[in-house]
């Protein structure tokens, strides 16, 4: 009985075999090589602040099998616009890593010499460059900061009231109409509506009211009240970084008697240099403020949304001062 199930065993793996040899080989190298051309297209974008300069760098893999590098500096009087790079072709190198990364050959357009860069955890990463992971364009985000939030003035307060439990009369009015006739035009015919029926005239005939006692918070006394204003600019001719920056901050305690005591009185003013310190996107930046004729510096953690449009400072939401 044992020897027949031996052969059974090897019958059916010879079977299975014979199957196998039959099926066309996979490679697997083209199925990675197919998933990671699709992964690559597109914008790879990263800012760096390297001492008192911002470089973004950023590589866009067309689809047509071509590149672009892009990389521009900022910084405080410091210029060095947008210089493209283009590549006519592009190739996977070997794996590294443990796997993780593969390298990527790029064939410059001019002829050069090839460029090395490492594709790994879904960004690029290249020597003495910002790791490449952000998908948005930064250089045109860059640009849309300096048109939409330098050279403005922003301002925001905001007060918090100590609040009691109280009881308000609300008041509501209803206004009853009365019809007078059908509308007629100009020659005195009865006007109707889109679908055919006669327009009434209306009057106010009385308004009635009605008091409802409501309960609510009531604000009686100010808790805190900060005030906060930030000018960011940047001269067109010397390229220097300045601002203004200027924030009050009260703060209160009340006793039994409602009477209050100012407890913390602050204020900041001053004029500042400064660079970027980090760039997300256009909606997501900081920079760092030197004060002018100081040691002190201060970072702001600055967001901007076009829609209102306004920026959040220090998580308070100012506007534009006119």
């Amino acid at each position: 009985m044992k020897n027949k199930l031996l052969v059974s065993a090897f019958a059916m793996a010879f079977v299975a075999l014979a199957f196998t040899s039959c099926k066309e080989k996979v490679d697997f190298d083209a199925i990675c090589d197919g998933i990671s051309n699709q992964t690559v297209q597109g914008i790879f974008s990263g800012a760096s602040a390297y001492g008192d300069s911002l470089y973004v760098t950023e590589y866009n893999f067309l689809k047509d099998g071509t590149a672009e590098f892009d990389v521009m500096v900022f910084g405080d009087g410091i210029y060095k616009a947008p210089q493209k790079t283009k590549f006519s072709s592009w190739e996977f190198g070997e794996y590294n890593n443990q796997n993780l990364g593969r390298y990527i050959i790029l064939h410059p357009a001019d002829g050069g010499a090839p460029r090395k860069v490492n594709f790994i955890r879904a960004a690029i990463e290249e020597d003495g460059l910002p790791i490449m992971g952000d998908k948005n364009d930064k250089i045109t985000e860059m640009a849309t900061v300096q048109e939409s939030v330098l050279g403005k003035k922003w301002a925001g307060s905001d007060t918090v009231f100590f609040k009691i439990d109280t009881v308000v009369n609300v008041l509501k009015l209803d206004t009853v109409l009365r019809r007078t006739g059908y509308k007629k035009d100009e020659d005195g015919n009865i006007m109707r509506d889109s679908l055919g029926y006669p327009i009434w005239e209306y009057v106010v005939d009385h308004i009635d009211t009605t008091i409802t006692p409501t309960k609510m918070k009531w604000p009686i006394a100010p808790k805190s009240i900060n005030v906060r204003r930030i000018e960011i600019n940047r001269d067109s001719t010397s390229l220097t970084n300045t601002g203004k920056w200027y924030m009050m901050n009260k703060e209160y305690e009340i006793n039994d008697k409602r009477v209050t005591t100012l407890k913390v009185d602050t204020m900041a003013s001053y004029d500042f240099h400064w660079n970027y310190l980090s760039f997300k996107s256009s909606s997501a930046f900081s920079i760092v403020a030197q004060e002018d004729g100081t040691n002190h510096a201060e970072v702001f953690e600055i967001a901007f949304d076009f829609r209102i449009p306004t920026v959040t400072v220090q998580k308070q939401i100012l506007k534009e001062e006119e």
